[in-house]
This record gives structure tokens, C-alpha cells and sequence, in this order.
């Protein structure tokens, strides 16, 4: 089955392309799952397009802290996602559509990707 998949930064990825999504579970006790959880690693998935081997990642992703900096200073993140976080899901699938979208109120691009479930994942 097909998913639409919404990440609140860019991720150019081609139309073809094999990419893996990995969701992370909530680390908030289950009483206190109220809200958004902005800026939680588990409101939005890592990317990686498997063909061309590029990680997109949202900074909750690779930062323990705030947004991970300022603009103005090149910041060293990881390659992978931090160790600590806890893995919910790994799905892979292909690329059928992507579009980016300029949010000008929060200066920053959005990605919408059209996934085709590939493998095991096709079956579900």
C-alpha cells in the first residue's frame, strides 16, 4: 500500500529511488503523551535514499539539544541518527513522487514523499 509521507525539512530525493524510513518510539512516559511533542525525534522519520546513499535528518534526529545551533556556525552532526534513540520502525520503499514546499513563515522547506512499499513491506 502506498504512503504519503510529511517531513518538516527538505529532502530533494528523485522520483525511482529506494529510500528507508526509520520512525522512533515516544520516550515519554504513556501517561504523559499529550500534545505535539515538538521538537521530539519521534514527531517525524529519518530518511535515507538508498541509492545515492544521502541521510536526511531533522536536528531532533541528531541533536540532543535545542535546534542544534545558529545559522551563522557550521554544526557537526553525526552521520546516523543518535544512538539513543529508540528504533519503532524501518520501512523501505520507492520513490513515486516529491514535492518541496517553501514555508516562508518558518524559513525553512517541507518535503511530501509518495513511497511505494517494496519487499515484505508490499505485502502489508
Amino acid at each position: 500500500m502506498e504512503r504519503s509521507i510529511a517531513l518538516n525539512y527538505p529532502a530533494a530525493i528523485p522520483v525511482g529511488h529506494v529510500v528507508e524510513l526509520t520512525r522512533f518510539a515516544d520516550p515519554r512516559p504513556e501517561r504523559k503523551r499529550r500534545g505535539l511533542g515538538e521538537s521530539q525525534a519521534y514527531t517525524v522519520p529519518a530518511v535515507q535514499d538508498l541509492d545515492t546513499g544521502i541521510r536526511y535528518l531533522n536536528h531532533a534526529h541528531a541533536s540532543i539539544g535545542g535546534n542544534g545551533g545558529n545559522s551563522f556556525v557550521a554544526n557537526r552532526y553525526p552521520f546516523e541518527p543518535l544512538a539513543q534513540l529508540e528504533v519503532s520502525e524501518v520501512w523501505r520503499g520507492r520513490v513515486l513522487a516529491c514535492t518541496l514546499v517553501m514555508v516562508e513563515g518558518l524559513e525553512n522547506q517541507h518535503t511530501v514523499l509518495r513511497l511505494a512499499p517494496l519487499g515484505e513491506d508490499a505485502a502489508r
